[in-house]
């Protein structure tokens, strides 16, 4: 089995990481040229999160010019927030920034978005991206769920998933992701491909085949061979 974890904000110590997956860090434009000297075998997706919209042209000026960087292999996590973060009216024009960067540079695009679904779906209809949008840390309702996939958005999910939207979405259409939370990727594979009624190997496989699809630069982890490690210990 190979593990990828497509967005994660934990940056482990090289030398203890673990080699049996490969990641997607998140990074701020500022901290891109350290932590690309750090982190060898990784990739990042590089952004700004809609939470610091207001006062981001830095950043975003700093964004345009790295983000060819092939290190840099996603645009995000951007996206919206009704609950955090400053109005709409600035939100909306930094999120189409990061659109224009994806659609510019042919990279897929991070989305976050808390109870913004409305706003979300119009921005994607009126820009019509041919890049692909992921819903990072994915968990809502069976409803939405429904209407997303028929909108064309992708899917990654971490430790906390809803059960009955799980159901609904194509396996061609999901990814898995610690994000910040505490469940190591081998623990939430297994969680979603329980929540899927499918072996773990057979989950394991068909990520890594929309992995290689959506992020086909991506560095693949050492494989994992549960058997093997048992018969070492």
């Amino acid at each position: 089995m190979e593990f990828y974890d497509v967005h994660t904000h934990q940056i482990f110590i090289e030398d203890s990481d673990d080699p049996y997956h490969s990641c997607i860090f998140d990074v701020y434009p500022l901290e891109f040229e350290v932590a690309k000297e750090s982190y060898s075998r990784h990739a990042f997706s590089c952004g700004i999160h809609p939470w610091y919209s207001e006062e981001s042209d830095n950043q975003m000026a700093y964004l345009s010019e790295i983000a060819s960087n092939p290190r840099i292999i996603a645009i995000g996590e951007t996206g919206l927030d009704r609950l955090k973060g400053p109005s709409f009216d600035l939100q909306i024009p930094v999120f189409k920034k990061h659109i224009e960067l994806s659609e510019k540079l042919s990279k897929p695009v991070i989305i976050h978005c808390v109870k913004a679904w409305e706003e979300l779906i119009r921005v994607r209809r009126e820009v019509k991206p041919t890049q692909p949008w992921i819903i990072h840390g994915y968990r809502s309702k069976p409803e939405l769920t429904e209407q997303l996939v028929k909108e064309g958005f992708l899917f990654s999910i971490g430790d906390n998933i809803n059960v009955d939207s799980m159901q609904m979405i194509p396996l061609d259409s999901l990814f898995c992701e610690t994000d910040e939370g505490e469940m190591p990727i081998r623990q939430v594979y297994l969680q979603t491909s329980r929540a899927l009624n499918m072996n773990i190997e057979e989950f394991a496989e068909r990520v890594a085949g929309n992995v290689r699809r959506i992020f086909p630069t991506l560095q693949p982890p050492k494989p994992y061979y549960p058997d093997e490690e048992e018969a070492e210990d």
